[in-house]
């Protein structure tokens, strides 16, 4: 059986970017935004500034976007592993933000449903400042990896770890935080999202 695994890095700074970022762009107003379609709870975890998380019922919006048994402690090691570089590296660690978690997850439930792969949503037109602003996240710096195919969060891992642009965002000692989604269904299988950021002060 052939698997197929798909890796895709984008990263949107409120200033230049630094060492090989696939794409730069500088948000209006120095990277905030408004918050909108926005439903459910709050997220002020790791310094997230007001908001509130979207997509709270993932279920009716994708049916075909299905969780993991082990999801929770999947998008945990990711974190652990992003960190065990970062310290490697001399870098900081990053904290888990439940806001950027969220829009992870959903984003992993996109690429599901509407059945593609890139950072551009070619049906609704969303980039990832559209969906960090629907889901309330004001930031300084935000960053985005995508892998599809990957049956473990070791595999999904060692691929961004082998491709530069990838790399860059998980080394980059700009970004203080990281939400990571992973979800089942679609063409390959497997959907696993990282989305890194720094709040604005």
């Amino acid at each position: 059986m052939v698997q197929h695994a798909r890796f895709l890095g984008w990263m949107v700074v409120f200033a230049t970017c630094l060492g090989g970022c696939p794409l730069v762009l500088q948000p209006e107003g120095g990277g905030s935004t408004p918050a909108a379609d926005g439903s459910g709870s709050t997220g002020s975890a790791g310094g997230t500034q007001g908001g509130q998380v979207a997509g709270t019922d993932l279920a009716a919006q994708f049916p075909d976007c299905q969780k993991l048994a082990d999801g929770g402690a999947w998008r945990a090691r990711i974190l652990e592993l992003v960190n065990r570089e970062r310290t490697r590296a001399g870098l900081a660690t990053l904290t888990r933000n439940a806001v950027l978690e969220a829009q992870a997850t959903q984003y992993a439930c996109e690429l599901i449903h509407y059945e593609y792969f890139s950072h551009i949503n070619p049906f609704t037109g969303t980039e990832l400042e559209d969906r960090t602003a629907e889901f309330g996240y004001v930031y300084a710096w935000i960053g985005e990896n995508l892998a599809a195919g990957q049956p473990s969060p070791e595999d999904a891992f060692d691929g961004w770890m082998n491709s530069e642009r990838h790399r860059n965002n998980i080394l980059d000692p700009r970004f203080t935080e990281l939400g990571v989604g992973v979800r089942t269904g679609g063409e390959y299988g497997i959907y696993w999202v990282q989305e890194f950021g720094t709040p604005r002060p």
